[in-house]
């Protein structure tokens, strides 16, 4: 289990994926202000693809956050 990320399911090959976030990930992903909110979501799946890690955007169904330690329903 992961300690801050996301967890979800690929679309392709319907295979469990967990996306580990590192802390500046978390703050940009816990945005909650619907100007900047996009932005922030962007440059986490960016960050994600630097860390080796898929691209979310189109490739994962996201079933959770993970926020220490603690799974929430993404959407």
């Amino acid at each position: 289990m992961i300690i801050n990320g996301i967890t979800g399911t690929h679309i392709a090959t319907d295979t469990p994926v967990d996306i580990p976030f590192n802390s500046k990930q978390m703050q940009l992903a816990l945005d909650k202000n619907p100007d900047t909110m996009n932005t922030s979501w962007d440059m986490v799946c960016d960050i994600c693809v630097c860390n080796g890690f898929i691209d979310p955007r189109g490739n994962m169904f996201i079933d959770s956050l993970v926020v220490n330690g603690v799974s929430r329903p993404f959407h």
